[in-house]
């Protein structure tokens, strides 16, 4: 029991996502990624022409002919600092979790086997202040666009309903100013926070035919999200890494399951459920062929209501989202040219945002122009085959991105690639069904 109580901390202390996690008076929104945007550095908003169009520009949904369903398998996303400490979290079991957890007194037990590995826990704790761990899972989600007409325009109706669950966790150093650095360390306390969320999005384009040199169409779109979250958190009540080592007691104080309860009532009992709502607004500009400008305000009406403790006090508060207006630019150079090819399609795009509005990092931003700048590029080879290989890089904030999506049978993608922002480098890979 010992043994599996202490793995379940490690995981715990090691698996947290957003290790810059929102405050009491902050409530991000979570968006939903998909891999093509992430692989193009989310230089989106101009391009959006699949089920992402909802939640970064509903305007471009009116680009599709045909009704598109998709199901989203599986898409995780961890960063290289989590990947990293996982390939070594059983050798840290084995040589430094179980010594602590056998002896009978780790904090002051005097043999050297026990001095060593309790220095050792203390040394994976100072190195995981200066990294960033994380791990973000979108569980099976789907989406539909329908094009239709509305008043002989083209348009499209779009929903979607996708599952989003991640953890974080993290060392506050806030513990007593020990003489004896071990026990500073280990007098600190770890907070954690599992969140899950679902949100039903539904989205509705229209094409405005224009008709002059300078603009064929433009489209319209709004979106809405309805937004349930649970968070699961020791904030209130929060346990040190010393608590760790007598894993009986540990279990007592912070996890103690009477004879009917299961791990899951606990969480039920213990879990902060709130319910919330946003809604986009975007524009979609086709100045020419193969050239297309997007305007996109994110969260320009939201509410969520939050619940926070000051001392015994429980605060209830309602609060919005932080709106993102964003300008987007994308064009595909082969159609411009008028030499469109169905072996090849490229295209490249720019955006140009308020910076982290809507990802929470903006206590991350560096303070010059690149925290504003997003730039993409794509290629998709036999893009209408049975089989087909898209590439795609970017430039997101000053950090590299890129993604590969290998389609079969013109409904199963497999994604993979790699994605830097402001808080970390990230790796990701999904699997989506689309047709």
């Amino acid at each position: 029991m010992r043994l599996c109580v202490s793995y379940t901390l490690c995981v715990i202390m090691f698996a947290g996502a957003y290790v810059a996690s929102a405050q009491a008076d902050q409530e991000p929104l979570f968006l939903f990624r998909g891999a093509r945007p992430l692989g193009l550095a989310n230089a989106y908003e101009a391009i959006a022409d699949d089920i992402s169009a909802i939640q970064y520009n509903p305007a471009g949904l009116a680009q599709v002919d045909e009704t598109i369903f998709q199901l989203l398998i599986i898409r995780g996303r961890a960063t290289e600092d989590f990947i990293a400490e996982a390939k070594t979290i059983d050798q840290f079991i084995s040589d430094t979790i179980e010594p602590l957890v056998n002896s009978a007194d780790p904090l002051t037990d005097t043999d050297p086997q026990i001095v060593a590995a309790r220095q050792r826990l203390v040394d994976r704790a100072e190195q995981i202040l200066v990294e960033t761990h994380g791990l973000d899972l979108a569980l099976p989600s789907i989406g539909l666009i329908k094009p239709l007409t509305i008043a002989d325009h083209k348009a499209a109706v779009a929903i979607s309903f996708y599952n989003h669950i991640f953890a974080n966790a993290r060392i506050v150093e806030t513990g007593l100013a020990w003489a004896d650095p071990v026990m500073q360390m280990l007098d600190n306390p770890i907070l954690y926070r599992v969140t899950a969320q679902s949100a039903l999005a539904t989205a509705l384009s229209v094409e405005i035919p224009v008709g002059q040199s300078y603009l064929k169409a433009a489209n319209l779109g709004v979106g809405v999200r309805l937004i349930r979250r649970g968070t699961f958190t020791d904030v209130n009540n929060p346990f040190a890494i010393e608590d760790i080592l007598d894993t009986d007691q540990f279990k007592q104080n912070y996890f103690d399951l009477q004879d009917d309860d299961s791990f899951a009532a606990l969480v039920r009992k213990n879990i902060d459920l709130k319910t919330g709502y946003s809604a986009d607004l975007g524009t979609l500009f086709f100045p020419v062929d193969g050239l297309r400008v997007g305007l996109a305000l994110r969260n320009v009406l939201s509410n969520i209501n939050v619940e926070y403790s000051v001392g015994e006090n429980l605060i209830t508060e309602d609060r919005r989202f932080p709106p993102n207006l964003v300008v987007s630019v994308a064009a595909q150079p082969l159609t411009l040219l008028a030499k469109p090819s169905e072996l090849l399609d490229l295209t490249v795009a720019a955006s140009l945002d308020k910076p982290n509005g809507d990802d929470r990092l903006g206590d991350l931003k560096l303070n010059s122009y690149r925290d504003s700048i997003h730039l993409g590029a794509e290629i998709i080879l036999t893009p209408k085959r049975w089989l087909s290989l898209a590439v795609r890089t970017g430039n997101n904030q000053g950090f590299l991105t890129f993604g590969t999506t290998l389609r079969l049978f013109r409904f199963i993608d497999f994604n993979f690639g790699r994605y830097g922002n402001l808080e970390a480098d990230w790796w990701f890979a999904s699997t989506e069904i689309s047709f």
